[in-house]
């Protein structure tokens, strides 16, 4: 309301001051023609043009009264001012414009029938108003509209509302509503209506009115679970600092839990920021609170600066109390999350414009294992890296990458323990063999020093200090490209046909016999011979000018092994070639398919010739429409290398357009493992033009690990709403695999206008 008045006081007083400027040769008579050209233009902005216009303009004397009446407009870019009338009292100061008072600043429109502005003090009043601000589609409405103070305002038997219509879905009304920028609103006898009914009753309330973020509630949040009971989180928002912010959750479960959250976020510069999460729970199914077991909590710290010399620092710390705690209270409402492991890390790098410099101190907490203490960690890890570049006077290309790690666990037993030394460099030369082929041969060396040894119940049995100088590896690449343009179809002007078939060789020798660490894979160095035919296909349309779209792309590729054999009675190769054993690899194959914008289709899988099966698969169809319906169907499969079936599940997911404001929408996450849906959400979203309300109700359902039955179902129903314009509607919903440091999403909490 502030920036509207002060947009009318700007404008009325400056309308005023260039009629008061052209009196300066008017004369004594009653009335006088408005001539423009008299006006001075230094008033508005000289860029842009002034339009006046009135039926008559008069002066009486007497009074020192200016009038303009009949049709009065004045313009000015994207201002508009129309009355059927404006009076200035010289003597009073005060400004009257009456008469289907219209103004338009922008998309802003104030309406009334009637506006006095007080010059003098800088206060006025509308009478019968209607004030529309655009920005959030705010609608004001009152018999008085009043501006007492300098940012202070008034609202006599007003409304408010973000709905469009002459009966808005929901509003607010009250008798005496006042307001302090920057400070408070206060509302007296106030209804909340529905259409025009009224649904409840408010005899005070008081709001923030300032235009920065503020401290304050948030929307709340609730649910009922069968399990936890009745769910309510009541956030709070802490304005610190203009950089500096926090919001605390309380949260009760009235059936397992109360629980307190708190995440502080800092920003004072672009390169210094962060943000620290933490919960404590307090879960009474241990016990009382003498139980260690009740009282659970977890941490979790990112950080990133930059420091002297162009070093940026990154941090991620987390903690948590128990390896089971994620299951039960690292998800949403109504989901669960399985977090097998936490990182955390301290890393500083430098970047020049062809070298990385890092040094990495890492910590894994091995949720699986009942005591973290038998974890190797990682720490640290200096690293320094020499980006793929062209050498120079030569065709060589170098890239190469040098890396030092030292081991360590608390408890040392059965592993390898130390430092190891690694140099990772590759020499390559790309050469054109005519038009079409292309061949790059390249050898990578990779040397490893070790200082190591190797600890069973706390002591060394065995120690290693010793160079490995022998490894390296000769690779050629040979490929080249075919395409083919044809004449439209399918919805597109021109479709290219490209393809491209690549042959690699990958030969690393037989290594020497010795006993050397395995800290991790990097350290498998085996022999290999190995020959990969790969065929790749892209069919592009263009569907305008400068706009192509891949509607088509498939990869096959299989391999030939010199050296491993496989057979059914070997899957992994680990004996001599025998009759009937195979040395070709598995076949893999890729098929991404968007035949329309409207419906995409990806294919992966992996064929096992010496089983004569698949051993992994995945599908994904999505289809949706102009209405907005959306079906997504993924069905996955995953099996071991003895043939173990790890992973065979199906996700659907439907969103149905019932109106234009109504969707249904369904979610099943089925395992044919266990034979049973381990999710299960249904629900409503209805969303008309200014408010939202959510109704769903899920069922997540778990395995023991010991019996293999399946555990009661936990039945969630979780309801929200909200009303556009009253604030940003804050929802508390984390997901925990973003914030300890994997893919997923997280939410956080500020206020705004």
């Amino acid at each position: 309301m502030r920036s509207v008045f002060r947009c009318l006081l700007a404008s009325w007083c400056l309308l005023i001051v260039l009629i008061c400027a052209s009196d300066s040769s008017a004369q004594e008579s009653k009335s006088k023609d408005f001539d423009i050209s008299a006006l001075p233009k230094s008033i508005f902005p000289g860029e842009l043009p002034i339009q006046i216009s009135a039926d008559r303009v008069s002066l009486t004397r007497e009074t020192n009264t200016w009038t303009a009446s009949g049709n009065v407009t004045v313009a000015q870019g994207n201002f508009r001012l129309r009355a059927d009338s404006i009076v200035f009292e010289e003597n009073t100061g005060n400004l009257t414009a009456s008469g289907k008072v219209i103004v338009r600043m922008g998309g802003d429109v104030i309406e009334a029938d009637k506006v006095l502005v007080r010059l003098k003090d800088a206060t006025g009043e509308l009478t019968d108003g209607k004030l529309l601000l655009t920005r959030h589609n705010i609608y004001l409405e009152g018999k008085v509209l009043e501006k007492t103070g300098p940012s202070s305002y008034r609202l006599q038997e007003g409304s408010f509302t973000t709905c469009d219509g002459i009966i808005p879905d929901w509003r607010i009304r009250g008798r005496d509503l006042n307001v302090t920028m920057e400070g408070y609103g206060t509302l007296k006898h106030g209804f909340f209506y529905i259409k025009d009914i009224p649904v409840f009753y408010l005899p005070w309330l008081i709001y923030p009115a300032k235009r920065q973020r503020q401290s304050g509630l948030l929307m709340p949040t609730f649910a009922n679970s069968s399990q936890k009971g009745f769910d309510v989180r009541l956030p709070i928002f802490v304005d610190i600092s203009p950089s500096v912010d926090a919001t605390i959750v309380p949260r009760v479960c009235t059936r397992r839990a109360l629980q307190l959250g708190l995440e502080f976020r800092y920003f004072p510069y672009e390169d210094f920021q962060g943000r620290f999460h933490g919960e404590y729970t307090y879960d009474w199914e241990f016990g009382s609170e003498s139980n260690p077991r009740s009282h659970l909590f977890y941490v979790t710290w990112r950080h990133e600066q930059d420091l002297p010399s162009a070093i940026r620092l990154q941090a991620n710390g987390s903690w948590v109390s128990d390896r089971g705690y994620f299951e039960v209270w690292g998800g949403r409402f109504d989901r669960r999350v399985r977090v097998r492991y936490l990182e955390s890390n301290v890393v500083l790098y430098k970047q020049l414009n062809n070298f990385l410099f890092s040094a990495e101190a890492r910590h894994f907490e091995n949720l699986d294992m009942p005591d973290n203490a038998a974890t190797v960690q990682n720490l640290p890890t200096i690293r320094s890296v020499l980006f793929y570049q062209k050498i120079p006077y030569t065709p060589f290309y170098l890239n190469s990458n040098l890396a030092y790690n030292f081991f360590f666990a608390p408890i040392k037993d059965r592993e390898w323990l130390g430092s190891r030394f690694q140099m990772d460099t590759r020499l390559s030369l790309p050469l054109a063999l005519g038009r079409y082929l292309k061949v790059e041969p390249s050898m990578t060396y990779f040397p490893k020093a070790y200082l190591a040894d190797y600890y069973e119940r706390g002591k060394s049995v065995s120690s290693v200090n010793t160079i490995r100088p022998d490894l390296y590896q000769v690779s050629a690449d040979v490929f080249t490209d075919f395409q083919s343009i044809y004449n439209g179809g399918l919805g597109f002007q021109r479709i290219k046909h490209w393809v491209r078939p690549r042959v690699s060789w990958t030969y690393r020798p037989f290594a020497r016999q010795q006993t050397y660490p395995f800290f991790d894979d990097s350290d498998r160095v085996d022999q290999v011979s190995l020959l990969v035919a790969e065929m790749r296909q892209v069919l592009t349309g263009r569907l305008s000018q400068d706009e192509y779209f891949d509607f088509m792309t498939l990869t096959l590729s299989q391999g030939y092994d010199f050296y491993s054999t496989r057979s059914a009675d070997d899957p992994l190769g680990q004996r001599s070639l025998l009759l009937g054993d195979t040395r070709w690899t598995n076949t893999r194959a890729e098929l991404i398919l968007k035949p329309h914008s409207m419906v995409d289709f990806g294919a992966q899988t992996e064929y096992d010739p010496v089983f004569n099966r698949m051993r992994r698969y995945s599908l994904n169809l999505g289809l949706m429409d102009h209405r907005g319906d959306l079906v997504r169907i993924l069905h996955q499969f995953t099996e071991g290398d003895r043939l173990q079936d790890l992973n065979r599940q199906t996700n659907v997911n439907v969103q149905v357009k019932l109106t234009s404001n109504l969707e249904c929408f369904f979610e099943n996450q089925y395992t044919h493992q266990f034979n049973f849906a381990y999710f299960t959400s249904i629900g409503l979203n209805y969303h008309p033009q200014c408010w939202n309300v959510v109704l769903r109700y899920s069922e997540v359902r778990e395995q023991d690990p010991v019996t293999q039955k399946i555990k009661d179902p936990d039945q969630t129903v979780f309801l929200t709403l909200s009303l556009y314009g009253l604030g940003q509607v804050y929802r508390f919903t984390r997901d925990w695999s973003e914030l300890i440091g994997q893919s997923s999403q997280t939410g956080a909490g500020s206020t705004q206008e």
